[in-house]
């Protein structure tokens, strides 16, 4: 989850202190390694725990879940990443707010503490509101797609988007008008709202301009014709 370059010389050892000198601030009663736990504290009758790891990973958050059994309080501390603000990094925040983990940094340089999130369980409703144009937009292309042939799981594939569906048909019709024709017709033969500005936009490199309106097949366009073959089958029916 973490990119631990650049972390070599860091040891959990040395975030131990500085957590503990903070929640020492507040009046708990801490202590190490007690049991499994790296930092164990008391206050009362409540207590907490703190999972001590150079960066943030998944041994991280799977160890941290695993003392939400024995403690009423978990954070996890880590010391203070570069990309602490980045959305890759959001994304991990979100995973531990819907577990109730919380995340404490320590500055590499001054040791000071930050709570970045608190060991809160955040229901799925509270996120949905905030992504609500990205659920919209994930249906609406999931809906768009015509042959559904894609397979999950794999890398370097090159996706059917419903995007490349389109501008399978525009070249296709291009083709059959003998490789070479102009804007109007590719759009009354292919059906394609957006005909022309795929043709225009050439994103694929599929086409080139000859002409004000007019369009014919690049190389690579024949080559795609080949590529996809099965997939224009499917697009056909």
């Amino acid at each position: 989850m973490e990119d631990n370059k650049g972390m070599k010389n860091l040891t959990e050892k040395n975030l131990f202190n500085p957590i503990k000198e903070y929640f020492e601030g507040f009046g708990y009663v801490c202590d190490g390694e007690v049991g499994d736990i790296d930092l164990y504290m008391e206050k009362g009758d409540e207590n907490l725990a703190v999972e001590l790891k150079v960066s943030l990973d998944f041994k991280a958050v799977q160890q941290a879940a695993l003392r939400q059994k024995v403690a009423d309080t978990v954070y996890i501390g880590i010391y203070k990443p570069k990309n602490l603000y980045s959305p890759s990094f959001k994304d991990k925040i979100y995973l531990l707010k819907r577990l109730g983990i919380g995340l404490i940094v320590v500055s590499q340089k001054s040791g000071m503490i930050e709570v970045v999130s608190e060991p809160i369980v955040s229901d799925i409703s509270n996120f949905k509101p905030a992504n609500s144009k990205k659920r919209k937009a994930i249906s609406q292309e999931f809906k768009k797609r015509r042959t559904k042939l894609n397979i999950g799981g794999v890398t370097g594939t090159k996706i059917i988007s419903s995007y490349r569906e389109d501008a399978l048909l525009v070249l296709d019709a291009l083709c059959e008008l003998g490789g070479e024709g102009s804007s109007r017709d590719v759009h009354k033969l292919s059906q394609i709202e957006k005909s022309t500005s795929i043709m225009y936009e050439n994103y694929y490199s599929w086409f080139e301009n000859v002409d004000k309106g007019k369009y014919r097949i690049s190389e690579k366009g024949y080559d795609a014709l080949e590529e996809y073959e099965n997939v224009l089958k499917g697009l056909k029916k």
